[in-house]
């Protein structure tokens, strides 16, 4: 009996940093979205499930920017620093993080009706004030899981996802399955966010050392706001996108839940690739001969995994969608359909080659680039599709950005795409996805 269970514990006693990030956000991500089918299932109407997937579009919009940037930052940083300054390095990490996540709490708390204006089109939301709280304990604790890749603890990284999303499912469902009302779930996250918390302070009274040092924050942060700039134009689309849904459609909350339980990328492909990614920027930094073919190697895995299930799920989307969620979201499935396609410029990782070679201000200005043509293609593809067209200006718009951060490899830093990238298994896959697509939707 105990040798079969360390026979079945032996992959996670064995997990790399890569591996253990990956676990982590596909955890992130299965929570999401097996949140979002049992909501659809519960006792609550479209309507409320609507205004807590606001909720979600407005925590996204004021954090995600901020924590991508600073994280990658830190990521690409930390190692520069001396072994006696990396302890201070994390404690002057987590005031950045809690400082900024203040200001954003009172900002949206002091000025609730014009920000809720602004993102929905309304001037309440139910449950917005707890959710602020939550939000106030839980940005900073996006530390946690960085903390512990750059301190090589991979275990503690799938320990903390289990805990962390998790609890999320507990928090979100068990109240609305018990027949409660629907505020219990957020006091439930509350609750959630306080523990989290508590647990990185925990890991800082382990590894850090509290002591300001503006000398350490600045060059940081001066790093970080490229990225930031980037993420900030990354994340607007997405926010424009439920933008433009809540103005063109009046802030119509089940057109908006439909939107939202539609517009979601395969989730394991986000998870998968967003871990690679962020693992590999050190390796880039450190090696880069070695982390292009590393690159090109591992990401030749995920082209097998990730798009042979991306080509299932479009050619079966019609009749699973409603047997997973309801009928009513039936109206999303040319919306899911779309934003699959995003999967054949998701797995160029020519923008972590970027990143780790810290040529970070260009990776702003394509953004900027990105954004326009994403605010461009929407309104006028919403004319004529729909729904469906705000999501098929996102899958073109993301693809040129891969396109331009491609040649710029190649111009600036002779790096040529098929360094990091299986071209002859991608173009198949790619050619295979689209004719799918076509089928599908006509």
């Amino acid at each position: 009996m105990l040798n079969t269970l360390k026979n079945w514990l032996r992959p996670l006693l064995q997990l790399t940093n890569v591996k253990a990030l990956q676990a982590f956000h596909l955890m992130r991500q299965g929570a999401t979205i097996l949140t979002a089918i049992l909501l659809a299932k519960s006792y609550l109407p479209t309507a409320a499930i609507g205004n807590y997937e606001q909720l979600l579009y407005i925590s996204y919009a004021v954090s995600f920017f901020w924590v991508s940037g600073l994280v990658q930052g830190l990521l690409t940083s930390y190692s520069d620093e001396s072994e006696e300054d990396q302890p201070v390095y994390l404690f002057n990490a987590y005031l950045v993080f809690g400082g900024i996540s203040l200001f954003f709490f009172l900002v949206l708390l002091g000025f609730q009706q014009p920000a809720l204006e602004l993102f929905t089109g309304k001037d309440s939301l139910p449950y917005f004030r707890i959710y602020l709280v939550y939000m106030l304990f839980n940005m900073p604790t996006y530390l946690v899981e960085n903390i512990y890749l750059l301190l090589g603890r991979p275990k503690r990284i799938f320990q903390f996802g289990f805990f962390s999303f998790g609890g999320h499912l507990v928090a979100m469902l068990v109240p609305v399955f018990l027949g409660y009302d629907f505020i219990w779930s957020f006091y439930g996250l509350v609750v959630l966010s306080l523990v989290k918390h508590a647990w990185l302070w925990f890991l800082l009274t382990q590894k850090s050392k509290a002591q300001v040092r503006w000398d350490l924050i600045r060059p940081w942060v001066i790093l970080s706001l490229p990225l930031m700039g980037y993420a900030l134009l990354g994340g607007l689309m997405q926010t424009f996108d439920n933008w433009l849904v809540n103005y063109w459609y009046d802030g119509d909350e089940r057109t908006f839940a439909i939107f939202r339980y539609g517009a979601r990328e395969l989730p394991l492909a986000l998870a998968l690739a967003h871990a690679f990614g962020t693992a590999m920027l050190p390796e880039v930094r450190d090696n880069l001969d070695k982390a292009l073919t590393d690159i090109r190697v591992k990401s030749r895995k995920l082209f097998h995994l990730l798009f042979p299930l991306s080509i299932v799920l479009l050619a079966t989307s019609t009749w699973f969608f409603p047997i997973v969620f309801n009928a009513d979201f039936m109206e999303s499935v040319p919306v899911f359909n779309t934003y699959l396609l995003i999967i054949f410029s998701r797995l160029i990782f020519s923008r972590t080659v970027l990143v780790g070679l810290k040529d970070n201000t260009v990776v702003l200005w394509i953004s900027v680039i990105e954004l326009m043509v994403n605010i461009g293609a929407s309104f006028l593809l919403i004319r004529w599709l729909g729904l469906t067209g705000v999501a098929l200006a996102t899958v073109l718009a993301f693809s040129l950005e891969k396109l331009l951060i491609c040649g710029y490899l190649y111009r600036k830093h002779g790096i040529g795409v098929r360094k990091y990238v299986d071209l002859r298994w991608w173009t198949g896959y790619t050619l295979v996805l689209w004719a799918v697509y076509v089928w599908q939707m006509g």
